[in-house]
């Protein structure tokens, strides 16, 4: 059968293209059977301090009907995540690997010209039944590497209250005093994750800087004893669920029942907010055995991703 040949082009973004992307979003969703939920306050979020004219990418027919959409998430040349989909259709194989290779050229265009630099890692996390954009991966020369869960719980009654270990005392991020905090109780713990490259105080404060960035749901334990934080749970509310985006125990502080504190904290204040859906994302792989800790909290895999790599 001869190829269907199809003309399209490659654009940035704009703002005034964020209702056309969540409705491609929405329908590439659908396509491999998930449930419709981006919404434009998610995309805001999600673009929340990248370049659109250099950071993102979209795949436009003639029509102006949007198929595709990319963008960049760099972890300073060390690993460089790149997130795409595309529409299902004729030349839905052929527009992700364009995709895949706007990605690639973003890294030959942006990488300092520094020969002391190692080759950068680019990863992509797809959905484990999008095979068609796995294909186009493999094809490119990506191996897989890691599987990471989307995983749910719900709230059906009031949580019970936490259980702190000895001298600790949780309270919540205030922003100026607690940045050091901040910093030091989450880049720490997140060492210990496989193959992630070192962030900054700044890399960890820039959700603070949102319009809609709600303090009192970023936690914080600090051991009265020495004054030290022993680790961080922050999280969020967007479309109606509540979100842990990061939850880590600082070493000398695990294998205490902090991990699960916190986690319960977290669940009374959405309870108290009206929220009855919690996710959060895991490596399924984790060092630190984090999805055993979810699953006794209640949580269960929703969704699964796999994530590709390959060094340039």
């Amino acid at each position: 059968m001869a190829e269907i040949v199809i003309d399209y082009l490659l654009r940035p973004p704009t703002q005034d293209d964020a209702s056309a992307i969540v409705a491609m979003t929405r329908a590439y969703q659908a396509s491999i059977g998930d449930t419709p939920d981006m919404s434009v306050e998610e995309l805001r979020r999600d673009w929340f301090g990248v370049n659109l004219e250099e950071d993102a990418v979209l795949a436009v027919m003639p029509d102006g009907e949007i198929v595709g959409y990319a963008d960049i998430f760099n972890r300073q040349f060390v690993q460089v995540n790149v997130y795409a989909m595309t529409l299902p259709g004729p030349q839905q194989i052929q527009i992700f690997a364009r995709l895949v290779g706007w990605g690639e050229g973003w890294v030959a265009a942006h990488k300092p010209a520094d020969p002391a630099l190692a080759p950068t890692e680019i990863h992509y996390f797809l959905r484990d039944v999008d095979s068609a954009s796995i294909r186009a991966l493999k094809a490119a020369g990506y191996g897989y590497v890691r599987t990471h869960y989307v995983m749910a719980a719900e709230l059906n009654a009031p949580p019970p209250q936490p259980i702190w270990p000895e001298a600790l005392l949780v309270c919540a991020y205030r922003p100026g005093v607690d940045d050091d905090a901040i910093f030091l109780g989450s880049e720490e713990p997140f060492q210990d994750m496989w193959n992630r490259p070192p962030s900054t105080k700044e890399g960890w404060l820039e959700p603070t800087q949102a319009e809609d960035f709600d303090p009192s749901l970023w936690f914080l334990p600090f051991d009265q004893r020495s004054g030290e934080v022993a680790g961080n749970c922050r999280c969020s509310i967007l479309n109606g669920s509540g979100h842990v985006d990061t939850l880590g125990v600082r070493r000398p502080w695990r294998r205490q029942g902090l991990g699960m504190a916190l986690l319960l904290h977290a669940f009374g204040e959405f309870w108290r907010r009206g929220i009855r859906t919690v996710r959060l994302s895991v490596d399924a792989e984790s060092p630190t055995g984090a999805p055993r800790l979810y699953e006794r909290a209640g949580f269960r895999v929703e969704k699964r991703f796999v994530r590709y790599v390959k060094r340039v």
